[in-house]
């Protein structure tokens, strides 16, 4: 699964993400998307709710067209029903979402454009004055049911369903007093305008249910009012919880929803020009029948009113199939509640069968074949079994919890992150209670320090921060440009796990998993994917991907000459060097490969070589795992993540090797009692120390003198005096 040539930066292509190290997998293209997890996260799209329901409803109004009388002569009446029907449609949609129902809006139709014919020939009342006056009216009978929905707590079904009766029977009462005078007509500039009128050459209908559905549909979903609208809908009780207005958000959907249905009765009056108690009847069952159509869960908690406009156009042509072909209105009334019916268990059964399928076919391993096993059992070779690690003084002994990286500084302090993401401060030798130096609020990983002596820590969940004296976190980076053909949003830095700094000020980091963070990464030592990324943040601020579909990089380091960086690749148990300057800039090229275990964050030592630990161990299991992808998915649906085969974590080495490649060291602590787990080797001053994610402390070897060189490993290379050392020790 390793190849030992040297991959070359090709020609500009505007959708790779810097250098691709696909091929460093040995797999095939076809290898390249993974079948499982493409299908997972494409049920996962928040558009995919309503997808399924909504593509049938479309095969369903082709079928209708294919094989009635409805054709192109009859657009334009389809489109002013949709105008009105979809008013209401757009006001039930947001009420679903919210997590209620509104069973009166087909009533409240009817009773604003009963009161509007009323007012504007009985009343005499100016037309422009007539307009509003029946919104007003909508709204506020919309109130009466958020009133007694939102804040006397009623059921919204049965509420909504007595309002139905209570607002029709008004209307009827309304009719029965002025039937004479509504009949008698007057001309009116503003009744034939939204008739007949036209703005911008769209007819005045289709231009303002147009602007309410793209209005509605921004609220919905870029505004704060829409997040908690959803929210509500969700789960009202965690939206209470988190401070949300749940009684408020509820209230002004109902009210919403009638200063819409107001408006659909003007257009409705307007082209009619009469008007009657019967106006609206059964509107609240087109209504809900479109939503459903448009993929609008009756659950609430999800549903666009776009999807929803589709759904009343394919019930519009429905209906006008059904007078086309001469049936009398009550089989429309048939048709709509046998697709009601259908549509609302199929949402139900896709909601429910969706989620499964995403949480069945999230994981999806691909096929690892590693080289031969070295045996480090064996006595007599460099990876002898050994107890150099083993009685290592132990720095914050029980005070610190699982430090994956630190930092020494040139006093000999100690910084080193834990897993409560806290970054502790040891003073010294003597200091064996230490401090709080800073809070991250995340996992604090990898440390390094910048040219100006700065902390900078690659910060698990968070980004890249700089840590300034007093301990106060900065931001540095936390997202990059997320990737133009990517399912997933890859914008954030959520598993930077290691980092190192360039001669020109830039910030190298390894970010392992653009799918899982960092407390997650057992999941990657599953699936083997090339999830991971190297990116650089310049010194201005910019960040960018240089390596792309990298397999679980979990170790970055500046080489003594400053030219190139150090990539370890946990997942496939190599180390590879990415040319940042030079001749050879934009090459990778391998350091080491088919390492016996998997490495982890690479540090300089004085003498010009590097330090690396193995944070596991490959076995022959682990081996013959790799090589079946369809056991090891198998084994995630049906084991706990206890249960779970992975490398053999826990094994306590240390390697030292060169710039050519060559293992010069090891170090291990046999017994594992201290250090079972090492995931960083720092030295400084004479000293090895040795960081685990699972350890309660850090360890402090002192090396033999003749292990010890000139160079100052925390330097950053190839600035000033660095690079001439480095250059007098080759």
């Amino acid at each position: 699964m390793t190849t030992s040539s040297p991959m070359r930066r090709s020609g500009f292509r505007p959708l790779r993400r810097g250098l691709d190290a696909f091929g460093m997998t040995g797999g095939r293209p076809t290898e390249r998307i993974a079948r499982y997890r493409t299908v997972s996260d494409l049920f996962e799209k928040r558009w995919m709710e309503g997808a399924v329901p909504l593509v049938l409803a479309l095969a369903l109004c082709v079928y209708v067209i294919a094989t009635t009388n409805v054709g192109p002569a009859n657009a334009p009446l389809v489109l002013d029903e949709v105008s009105e029907y979809g008013l209401l449609a757009i006001g039930l949609t947001v009420v679903l979402v919210g997590g209620g129902i509104d069973l009166s809006v087909g009533s409240i139709v009817g009773f604003c454009g009963l009161g509007a014919m009323v007012a504007d020939r009985v009343w005499l009342w100016p037309t422009a004055l007539v307009v509003p006056a029946a919104i007003v009216a909508g709204a506020v009978l919309g109130a009466v049911n958020g009133y007694l929905i939102a804040i006397l707590r009623m059921r919204p079904f049965i509420t909504t369903l007595v309002t139905l009766i209570a607002f029709g029977g008004a209307a009827s009462v309304l009719q029965n007093a002025n039937s004479t005078q509504i009949g008698v007509t007057k001309p009116s500039l503003v009744w034939d305008f939204f008739n007949d009128g036209r703005i911008l050459g769209i007819p005045t209908a289709w231009f303002l249910f147009a602007v309410v559905l793209i209005v509605v549909h921004l609220a919905l979903t870029r505004s704060r009012w829409g997040w908690w609208v959803t929210a509500t809908g969700s789960d009202r009780r965690s939206a209470r919880r988190n401070g949300i207005p749940v009684t408020a958000v509820t209230f002004w959907t109902y009210v919403l929803s009638g200063a819409l249905s107001g408006t659909a009765a003007i257009l409705t009056s307007a082209r009619l020009a009469r008007t009657d108690p019967n106006v609206g009847n059964s509107w609240e069952i087109i209504a809900l029948t479109a939503v459903v159509l448009g993929g609008v869960s009756i659950k609430g908690g999800r549903g666009s009113v776009l999807r929803a406009a589709v759904g009343v156009a394919v019930v519009t042509i429905i209906e006008q199939a059904t007078v086309s072909d001469g049936a009398q209105g009550s089989y429309y009334t048939v048709i709509l509640a046998a697709v009601l019916l259908v549509f609302t268990v199929l949402d139900l059964k896709w909601g429910k069968y969706r989620q499964r399928a995403v949480e069945k076919l999230k994981i999806d391993p691909a096929r690892l074949s590693l080289g031969p096993l070295v045996d480090v059992t064996r006595p007599g070779t460099v990876w002898s079994l050994n107890r150099r690690l083993t009685d290592a003084p132990p720095v914050g002994l029980g005070k610190i919890r699982g430090a994956e990286d630190c930092a020494v500084d040139g006093e000999g302090n100690v910084y080193c992150g834990d897993q409560r993401g806290w970054v502790w401060r040891f003073r010294g030798l003597d200091d064996t209670e230490g401090e709080i130096f800073s809070r991250t609020g995340g996992f604090p990983c990898g440390h390094a320090w910048d040219a100006e002596g700065r902390l900078v820590v690659a910060v698990g969940g968070m980004g890249i921060y700089r840590i300034g004296a007093d301990g106060e976190p900065e931001l540095v980076a936390n997202k990059v440009k997320r990737s133009p053909l990517s399912l997933i949003d890859d914008s954030g830095l959520r598993a930077i796990d290691d980092l190192d700094i360039a001669p020109d000020g830039s910030i190298y980091a390894s970010d392992f998993s653009t799918r899982t963070n960092t407390a997650d990464f057992l999941l990657e030592l599953v699936e083997f994917r090339p999830n991971g990324r190297v990116i650089r943040v310049t010194p201005e601020g910019k960040t960018e991907v240089v390596v792309s579909n990298y397999v679980f990089p979990n170790g970055i380091c500046t080489a003594h000459d400053g030219e190139s960086i150090l990539i370890a690749s946990t997942g496939l148990c190599r180390v590879d060097r990415l040319w940042i300057a030079g001749p050879k800039k934009g090459q990778l090229e391998p350091v080491l490969e088919n390492l016996p275990g998997y490495p982890d964050n690479i540090n300089r030592s004085s003498d010009g070589n590097y330090w690396m630990p193995l944070c596991a161990m490959r076995t022959q299991m682990s081996d013959l795992l790799g090589r079946y992808p369809a056991v090891r998915r198998r084994m995630t649906r049906e084991a706990a993540v206890d249960n779970w085969v992975v490398p053999q974590l826990n094994t306590s080495c240390a390697i030292k090797f060169s710039d050519r490649g060559e293992i010069l060291a090891v170090l291990w602590d046999e017994t594992m009692e201290n250090y079972p787990m090492v995931t960083a080797v720092k030295e400084r001053d004479g000293h090895l120390y040795l960081c685990g994610v699972s350890n309660n402390r850090i360890g402090k070897l002192e090396l033999d003198p003749s292990e010890v060189g000139d160079l100052d490993p925390a330097a950053v290379p190839g600035t000033a005096g660095v690079r001439e050392a480095a250059e007098a020790l080759r």
